[in-house]
């Protein structure tokens, strides 16, 4: 056969390739991405001589890639290639991690999954001579992840692992994932060229290699790293070249996930001088505009971060954002530079012992969007928020503390935020009581309403009309929400309004008889779920529905035939 392209992806019934497949000796690309259930390959898959590209993304059922795959020495592009796990490994059907060391025109990604801690297997691993791929932009490497890690044998073995799989130094980004070691391999710090390296769910790994060589680093990702105590086994200078005081100076995005024994970025921190100027000798991360920090609760030092724009905190302590504004900039230039001026975006969940925003949030005079979720304790959103000066948009949710602060009189902190605050979101906040905050009624800048999740809400209060700037308005599952008032009327900006899971109100805004369809029907988009209009038809006659039915079939039918002529072409 002629045959040179079979295309298979996305086929979910899909739980092998027969092997006469091997047959097809002129194909060249053969792909089989997302065929969810696939199991196996074609067992000859080395008869495939002309193949150039396998593309096997997204088939997490695939068992193993066959032996053979190592004569194919025109292939290109090899997504994944999954190693036979040890205990179905005879009679052994499955390729080798040899099988590799010819391929070396393999491009783009390569993922290898079900690598081992074995000695007598990953003594071979080297002869993959992965180091020769110098097409290969990006690397996984993922090891069998059911391994019980319990005792020196292994974590050497896994270590050992490591040694043999180092890549081209053209590659750009590198994961690992489930690897066992305590230490990493030092060959990553020669990877020069690297922009993205990832580590997930390495148990036992410690501290990482210096990474003051990666200059190129833009995102660097760890990620229940649970054995973690220190990101650098060294002291913060020694992690420094020269007189400067830049540390990755091309990192832009900075994950810090799940890492519960995490305490600061060096194992020890010398620096000279006297005592109250210490923080001014920290390195910094120059670039760096994105860090995300998750279940890391013991950690409280880190490099300085002048032009971070979005800070995500979760289930964590404020301690590392507290000891970020105590520093200094180690130039005099910047020495009057508030860490935190560039930050856009605060999103705080579940922060430990949050009670009131504090005074220093008078030093984010950037900051855009706030979002605080989930902190129980958090009473007062003064201080700190008076003196946000950027603040466009407002999200609570989850914060039951604040109940007395939104039910009560006290208005000082929604005029001050009148003028600058256009979005403001209250979800989940079940000591909302009755009505709306009084107090809101001050935002007359406002131009989004969002109020969801919310049992003991029942009213809507008249005042509503003084938020004249009002463009969108949106309630979701306030189930005992009753009524509009006449005042919505008046709201003449307002074109969206979305009622969605609030029974009772549904039915009042019924099309034409609904008794508060007056007030609305001026609105121009209206989101109304579940739509009260279609109960008149739920009695429709049998035909329309066979008709609509059919309608459906034969869209998808036509679908289904453009997509095979496609896949044909």
């Amino acid at each position: 056969m002629q045959l040179r392209l079979l295309n298979l992806s996305s086929n979910g019934g899909l739980l092998s390739i027969p092997d006469s497949t091997s047959g097809l000796s002129n194909l060249q690309t053969l792909i089989l991405n997302y065929c969810s259930k696939l199991q196996k390959l074609p067992r000859d898959i080395g008869k495939l001589i002309n193949l150039r590209h396998l593309e096997i993304s997204g088939c997490d059922k695939l068992e193993y890639v066959p032996c053979g795959l190592g004569e194919l020495i025109n292939l290109q592009t090899l997504s994944k290639y999954v190693l036979m796990k040890r205990e179905k490994s005879i009679p052994r059907h499955g390729g080798e991690l040899k099988e590799l060391m010819r391929l070396n025109n393999l491009r783009g990604e390569l993922e290898v999954i079900n690598l081992s801690h074995e000695k007598d297997v990953v003594a071979g691993y080297g002869s993959a001579e992965l180091k020769d791929k110098k097409y290969l932009r990006s690397l996984t490497l993922k090891w069998d992840s059911h391994v019980e890690i319990n005792n020196l044998e292994v974590i050497v073995g896994y270590e050992m692992s490591m040694e043999g799989l180092q890549p081209h130094e053209n590659v750009l980004e590198l994961r690992l994932k489930y690897y066992g070691g305590v230490k990493l391999s030092s060959w990553l710090s020669s990877l020069t060229n690297l922009v993205n390296l990832t580590l997930k769910d390495c148990k036992k790994c410690e501290y990482l290699v210096p990474l003051n060589q990666l200059h190129c680093l833009k995102v660097l990702a760890l990620r229940r790293l649970e054995s973690l105590e220190y990101i650098s086994n060294n002291n913060c200078n020694e992690d420094l070249s020269g007189s400067t005081k830049s540390l990755l100076p091309s990192l832009q995005k900075l994950e810090l996930i799940e890492l519960p024994n995490l305490k600061r970025w060096w194992r020890d921190i010398v620096i000279s001088g006297e005592e109250e100027d210490k923080h001014m000798s920290l390195p910094c991360f120059p670039s760096l505009s994105e860090l995300y920090i998750t279940n890391c609760l013991k950690l409280t030092c880190m490099p300085l971060y002048p032009h971070l724009e979005h800070l995500t905190l979760t289930n964590n302590s404020l301690k590392p954002l507290e000891e970020t504004l105590r520093m200094k900039m180690s130039s005099s230039a910047t020495s009057s530079f508030s860490p935190l001026s560039k930050l856009k975006t605060l999103r705080l969940t579940n922060i430990e012992g949050l009670e009131c925003l504090p005074e220093w949030f008078e030093s984010l005079t950037s900051l855009n969007h706030l979002c605080i979720k989930r902190c129980p304790k958090l009473k007062d959103m003064c201080p700190g928020i008076l003196r946000l000066s950027s603040l466009r948009n407002l999200w609570i949710s989850n914060c039951e503390g604040l109940a007395d602060m939104l039910n009560g009189d006290d208005a000082i902190m929604w005029k001050a935020l009148n003028g600058r605050l256009h979005s403001l979101l209250l979800w989940s906040l079940p000591n909302i009581v009755t009505v709306l905050p009084k107090s809101i009624k001050h935002l007359t800048s406002l131009q989004r309403l969002e109020v969801c999740f919310s049992q003991g809400l029942t009213t809507i209060p008249e005042w509503i009309d003084n938020l004249k700037s009002l463009k969108q308005l949106e309630f979701d599952d306030c189930p005992n929400l009753t009524s509009f008032p006449e005042g919505i009327r008046s709201l003449t900006t307002l074109n969206s309004l979305s009622i969605i899971r609030c029974p009772t109100l549904l039915k009042r805004c019924k099309r034409e008889v609904g008794e508060d369809w007056d007030k609305i029907s001026h609105i121009q988009n209206l989101d109304l779920y579940p739509n009260p209009n279609e109960e008149e038809n739920e009695n429709a006659s049998e035909e329309a529905g066979e008709r609509k039915g059919c309608n459906l079939f034969l869209n998808k039918f036509r679908v289904c035939n453009i997509m095979n002529t496609t896949n044909q072409g």
